[in-house]
């Protein structure tokens, strides 16, 4: 942009001299060098924390899919990138085990339910003790609890989808084994109607960033394109800054450590939702995940830098027909 507008600059300069409005003095050689000094002074050192800008990318949620049972995949019937629906079969376990276990707690359940009646009819009549009504009582609600566990279990057999969405990277078949490991996953499921944008601002212009403050963004995926946004929200930590309990101890910071730009969730405003007929499996319609690009943030501070970024911004959508 300096380079842009000091090329105005001289274009103007030039005329002036043509029409002889002004005389070719040192003063006018040297300008332009004085013009590059003033703009990077008085204008885009300011814009920084004015107007910070940074690069962004679109995030979508991603759930991987572990059973809560152990067992044997009997059938698949997703296909890879098929939209799905909220509650759409994913893959099913064989159930016989698991309807075994739940038939033979209603078996249980039944005879223990009768005892229980009779134990309270024989203490109705003086002929029974209490402690029999307790034991069959306690015994009813045991097994009432385990018959509770076991259908749930017997309905975890069938695998569904946690939203509106669609599977990626599919490598399960009927014949595998799942079990409920928290360590792996069978499935990868995208929710389609769920994203995040982030913008990178650097540490030294983030103290300016505040909640509800306007922003922009241009993609990659979308050149020729200025997308209004909202500051959502400002992440407080960054890779550097994260201590795991995993008993390593980390690296001290040195010198040449450097800074990362903190995150700041963007909510844009004139995006197009994910509908119901899942045309954002297209990549020319919505936002996809992993879409790069652009983006400006309009602080309180410095508001006459606001017009320079914005045309700065501009340019790039527009340059994004040609940049890779």
């Amino acid at each position: 942009m300096i380079a842009f507008l000091t090329i105005l600059y001289v274009a103007i300069l030039f005329i002036l001299i043509k029409l002889k409005v002004i005389q070719l003095t040192l003063w006018w050689k040297l300008s332009p060098l004085v013009w590059i000094v003033l703009l990077f002074l008085l204008l885009f050192m300011p814009m920084q924390w004015g107007a910070p800008g940074g690069t962004t990318n679109n995030y979508q949620y991603l759930v991987e899919i572990t059973p809560n049972i152990t067992g044997q995949v009997t059938e698949v019937p997703v296909k890879p990138l098929q939209p799905l629906k909220k509650g759409d079969v994913l893959f099913k376990i064989e159930p016989r085990p698991f309807q075994a276990a739940v038939d033979k707690l209603e078996a249980n359940l039944k005879l223990s339910t009768a005892n229980l009646q009779r134990a309270r009819q024989l203490y109705a009549r003086k002929v029974g003790s209490k402690l029999d009504v307790d034991k069959f009582t306690a015994e009813v609600g045991k097994l009432a609890a385990e018959l509770d566990a076991a259908r749930y279990d017997l309905e975890s057999t069938v695998v569904r989808a946690p939203g509106d969405g669609y599977v990626t990277g599919l490598s399960l078949y009927p014949g595998h084994r799942v079990g409920k490991f928290i360590v792996r996953s069978y499935i990868s499921f995208v929710i389609s109607n769920k994203q995040k944008v982030a913008i990178g601002i650097n540490q030294n212009a983030i103290r300016h960033i505040r909640i509800g403050q306007a922003a922009e963004v241009t993609f990659k995926l979308q050149p020729g394109k200025v997308f209004n946004a909202k500051v959502e929200a400002i992440i407080p930590i960054t890779k550097t800054g994260h201590l795991l309990p995993n008993g390593d101890i980390p690296l001290a910071p040195t010198a040449l450590d450097k800074a990362l730009p903190y995150s700041v969730v963007l909510k844009l405003e004139d995006i197009m939702p994910n509908d119901t007929e899942f045309e954002a499996l297209s990549i020319n319609h919505g936002l996809p995940g992993g879409a790069y690009g652009i983006g400006a943030i309009y602080t309180d501070s410095v508001t006459s830098t606001h017009i320079i970024r914005k045309v700065m911004l501009r340019m790039t959508a527009w340059m994004n027909y040609i940049l890779p």
